[in-house]
């Protein structure tokens, strides 16, 4: 369950931000020596007029909601009072203290104190869920009002002012509607409400609530806070986006136990793209964001590992399942449940070589109860597991002598069933690997015709050894020995 508040008296602290904060109006006091010290400020409001009140606290005529703020302290402010003009755009003061204000559109002239009326009205900004939501318990707190019952049951608590010891010196309405705009398709205002009682209006993604204050012969009554709680629709999380690793690619969390074996080389592992800020959700003052250490990578043979980004506009905890699918078949196979990171890597070399997909699977189970959790899902690009090296076939040598100098020109076949051969490399008499390109020049295929000439061999028996790989890095040799005769063939 979440909380809504909006406060009459309200401080607003100031965010850490790498670059100033653009604001519309800001107001500073300004120290004998000179240096400013701000005490308000604001982005979307205008400030028109600034005037001392009779307590000798600022008061600030506010445009384009023709408000008047009284500063009370240092980023702590309260609105006095709404006109019915756009802007408030000055103040005299009488002899008597009391306070002239001046507006424009339309062009008024209203008084401000020094006598309290018998009844006032304060409505709050539209607060928005950012998701469908259901309203819940009504709670204030304030100066000379009753306070919230313990453990007040919801049933039969609405009722008019007057049901309760304090409680005539406020009424509670609330409205709701799924437009940023109150006046456009709302719900009608519900109340007036006492201390602790459950919101009648219905269920929507924006929330407003207004209080009237009503004077008396006891002392006048101060609203200092509202709580409208509220419970979002639980959403289904989503699966933004996968990124499948390069074959022999394997992937842990960073400090895992299970760590690289040895001799293993790190890799810079392949993100999933970023969804950008699409998430809606709002977290409370008193949630701290979750931290997910970022995985790495390093190559072991056999291994295929997978990223993914996934969101939740509840912020759930959420876990996952991994399904695959070979390529062709109808059902899917669950190959890793209750998985908490969103990384996972694993042996390929107990599945046939061919192509796949993977399905990746989010649920919310663990914040939701079982009639109410969610699930989203996503699938992968296709990918293929091969484990199986090539082979090597049909190496055979001719020796030709051209001027006394004899050389050889060895033939060999390679081919892998389920990728391309990439690379073919040969040695002859055990010396250094030379590379070798296929008849055609270019590795693209999963049958290759190599042809190599060696030159200036001596006289004798010699070893030619070839080894080939697939893309996927699988090893394959092949030898051939022959006698290079003296003198003519």
């Amino acid at each position: 369950m979440n909380g809504a508040s909006a406060n009459a008296a309200q401080a607003i602290p100031t965010p850490f931000t790498p670059f100033p904060a653009l604001s519309s109006s800001s107001v500073y006091r300004l120290a004998a020596d000179g240096s400013p010290q701000e005490l308000w400020t604001a982005r979307e409001d205008l400030t028109y007029a600034l005037a001392l009140g009779p307590d000798g606290k600022p008061l600030l005529g506010i445009g384009n909601q023709g408000t008047v703020i009284k500063l009370d302290g240092d980023h702590v402010f309260s609105r006095l009072s709404k006109t019915e003009s756009e802007q408030v755009t000055g103040f005299a003061r009488a002899a008597n203290g009391r306070m002239y204000v001046a507006t424009a559109n339309p062009g008024k002239i209203f008084t401000l104190g020094p006598g309290l009326e018998s009844e006032g009205t304060f409505q709050s900004q539209a607060f928005d869920a950012h998701i469908f939501s259901r309203w819940g318990r009504l709670t204030w707190w304030g100066d000379n009002v009753a306070p919230p019952p313990n453990g007040a049951d919801s049933a039969g608590a609405n009722s008019p002012r007057g049901n309760a010891a304090g409680s005539a010196a406020v009424e509670l309405y609330v409205r709701s509607g799924n437009t940023s705009d109150p006046e456009n398709s709302w719900s009608p205002w519900f109340g007036p409400y006492r201390n602790g009682a459950m919101a009648e209006s219905p269920a929507a993604r924006f929330v407003q609530w207004k209080v009237v204050l009503h004077g008396g012969s006891g002392p006048e009554p101060a609203l200092s806070w509202v709580n409208v709680a509220y419970l979002p629709k639980n959403t289904a999380p989503r699966i933004t986006a996968i990124a499948l690793q390069n074959p022999g690619v394997r992937v842990t969390g960073f400090g895992g136990q299970q760590g690289p074996p040895a001799q293993a080389a790190p890799v810079q592992l392949r993100q999933p793209p970023a969804a950008g800020a699409t998430s809606t959700s709002q977290r409370t003052a008193t949630e701290a964001p979750r931290f997910e250490a970022p995985p790495q990578g390093f190559t072991q043979k056999g291994y295929q590992g997978v990223l993914w980004n996934a969101e939740d506009d509840n912020e759930d905890e959420l876990i996952y399942a991994i399904y695959y699918r070979g390529e062709g078949e109808r059902d899917w196979k669950l190959l890793k449940d209750k998985i908490e990171q969103r990384f996972y890597s694993w042996d390929t070399t107990s599945l046939p070589d061919g192509a796949y997909y993977l399905k990746i699977v989010g649920s919310d189970s663990r914040s939701n109860a079982p009639d109410q959790a969610l699930t989203g899902e996503r699938e992968s690009e296709r990918f293929v597991v091969d484990n199986t090296p090539p082979i090597v076939a049909g190496i055979t040598n001719e020796i030709v002598r051209v001027g006394g100098d004899p050389s050889v020109t060895v033939r060999f076949r390679a081919s892998d069933a389920t990728s391309a051969v990439v690379r073919a490399q040969y040695s002859l008499d055990a010396g250094d690997w030379t590379l070798v390109r296929p008849a055609g020049e270019l590795s693209d295929s999963p049958s290759e015709n190599y042809v190599l000439t060696l030159k200036n061999v001596s006289p004798g028996e010699h070893t030619v050894s070839v080894r080939v790989y697939d893309q996927f890095d699988n090893e394959a040799a092949g030898k051939l020995t022959f006698t290079v005769p003296a003198g003519n063939p």
